[in-house]
């Protein structure tokens, strides 16, 4: 239960943080950067603290899956990917991403590498614990992660389409980006109080 609760309160103070991100002063559009342009410049710290407060709601979560759910078919699976999530959230502050018009280096692709990764991995799990709220809560609970799945999905595919077709990136892809990642914190968030609920 321990790991459950911290894992909701961490998943909480990540999510205040993405919106302070936003509120305070930068060099950058919600719409035409990526989270990860943050990183780099005056907003640097608060992107960091964000970072490693992610990496500890996916360490939480994990631990919380592991001795919560001992019975559950898809725990150790489960459990592994979101310790490896926590593992990229840890690295990424160390990884700084190449901003648009820059020369990409290869600390860049490192971090191109380790979104690619953490995006594939938090949607995937997102199916394991929709069956498993439908299994064991159901309800409007289960409902909520299923929709917020379908929602995860679709920011997803944008995002993916803003990348491949470029008079799409200055007008979707940072919007799609943070669709995307404002429904998985909600997503894991839930998800932990399912936990901490039993």
């Amino acid at each position: 239960m321990i790991f459950a609760v911290l894992a909701a309160a961490l998943w909480t103070a990540r999510l205040g943080m993405f919106v302070a991100l936003h509120i305070v002063r930068s060099d950058y559009s919600p719409v035409k950067h990526a989270v990860s342009d943050y990183a780099v410049g005056r907003t640097r710290t608060l992107s960091s603290i964000m970072t490693w407060t992610t990496a500890g709601g996916w360490g939480a979560l994990a631990a919380a899956v592991w001795f919560g759910l001992p019975e559950w078919s898809d725990r150790v699976g489960v459990a592994a990917w979101l310790g490896v999530l926590a593992v990229i959230f840890v690295a990424l502050p160390f990884v700084p991403t190449t901003l648009e018009g820059e020369e990409m280096t290869t600390i860049g692709r490192l971090h191109m590498l380790a979104a690619v990764a953490w995006f594939a991995i938090s949607y995937s799990c997102m199916g394991n614990f929709v069956r498993l709220a439908e299994s064991t809560v159901g309800g409007g609970l289960a409902a909520t992660l299923s929709v917020l799945s379908v929602v995860t999905m679709v920011a997803l595919v944008a995002l993916i389409a803003s990348l491949v077709l470029p008079w799409l990136r200055s007008r979707t892809f940072g919007i799609a980006e943070r669709v995307f990642i404002v429904a998985v914190n909600v997503f894991y968030l839930i998800v932990a109080i399912m936990l901490l609920l039993g």
